[in-house]
């Protein structure tokens, strides 16, 4: 895999991104963040084509080889472009790069909201407790506003798979059960229970929405006030139940081992209130909790691919391996409490 370095993204970008003639990087430097994908931070003087001279700060992020989730590029960047300008703050995207021969995979390039907090571990300490119901509130909401964007004109036709009200459960179920088959090194008769579960029955969605896919804490930056200024990580984002993105933002594994708070912030209830509020939806109760228990097939088909990642040494990011162990056993647990069975 090509190692980058400013003089090969500069290069890449002199002649790719339009209107760009020259651009000096100053600094690059590989940010600790997400499991999934490889992100830079980049400072660049670009001249355009006029002389004029323009300073950036851009986030640059490649697929690797292998990873835990199944996405391209594609997805997230169109994703933040379709979004852009319907309430939920996101960032501005800069270029999409699908050809993996130009950089070692393929790319995209948005601005840098330099300056915020990503972190959800923080939450418990000072003075960032203090703002816990201001962030809860605002997360829930945004993913309410998210559920209540009606999405035609949204061009998400081009780029991401179509879904019918009652087919949106069943096609995500299949999705996710699929790469669990393929992935999964070890038996696990939980999972198999939840499967089983689930496929008796899949709810008719009331409506399809943009699903984010990965809407929790630790995908929204937030500044010191605890104002949360754009909201990361669309690269799992589909047409589906707006429902999904709720209960994921619920599931136990997010909890974080500490308490019962969901995303670390408030409890169940007072998120899914949150969310009632601003979506002008009312979540069906067996709708739920069918949503509820396929949040812990999702997640446990997360940690199985990045089990079956780091195993057989496609990547070795230690983040693949600390997920898996640590979040396995949780989304167990949690799947047999949803069940009945604990």
């Amino acid at each position: 895999m090509i190692e980058l370095t400013p003089e090969i993204v500069g290069a890449y970008l002199a002649r790719s991104v339009p209107g760009w003639e020259t651009i000096q990087i100053s600094s690059m430097d590989r940010l600790p963040l997400g499991a999934s994908r490889e992100t830079f931070r980049i400072d660049a003087s670009v001249t355009a084509a006029d002389g004029k001279k323009t300073d950036y700060k851009m986030i640059l992020r490649r697929d690797p080889p292998a990873s835990l989730v199944d996405s391209d590029r594609l997805t997230e960047y169109e994703s933040y472009r379709a979004i852009y300008g319907h309430g939920i703050p996101v960032p501005q995207m800069i270029h999409l790069e699908m050809d993996p021969e130009q950089l070692g995979g393929a790319i995209s390039i948005a601005e840098d909201m330099r300056g915020f907090h990503n972190s959800e571990y923080q939450f418990d300490m000072e003075p960032w407790c203090n703002h816990i119901p201001k962030l809860a509130e605002q997360m829930w909401s945004y993913m309410g506003k998210l559920a209540a964007v009606e999405i035609d004109g949204l061009g998400l036709e081009s780029f991401m798979d179509p879904a019918t009200v009652e087919t949106a459960a069943k096609q995500q179920l299949d999705f996710w059960v699929s790469k669990f088959r393929r992935n999964c090194i070890c038996p696990d008769p939980i999972m198999e229970a939840a499967i089983r579960t689930l496929e008796r029955t899949c709810p008719v969605a009331k409506k399809l929405a943009m699903v984010h896919g990965d809407f929790r804490a630790g995908n929204f930056l937030y500044d010191e006030a605890g104002d949360i200024h754009a909201i990361l990580d669309w690269e799992m984002a589909h047409i589906g139940d707006p429902l999904e993105d709720l209960t994921w933002s619920l599931n136990r594994g997010f909890c974080f081992g500490k308490d019962d708070r969901r995303s670390g912030l408030v409890s169940r209830e007072e998120a899914i209130a949150i969310w009632e509020k601003a979506s002008g939806m009312t979540a069906d109760p067996a709708a739920l909790a069918w949503y509820e228990l396929f949040s812990c097939v999702k997640a446990q088909s997360l940690w199985a691919s990045a089990a079956n990642v780091w195993q057989s040494g496609e990547n070795r990011d230690i983040i693949l391996a600390y997920a898996s162990w640590w979040l396995q056993n949780t989304e167990n647990k949690a799947m047999l409490e949803i069940m009945g069975r604990l």
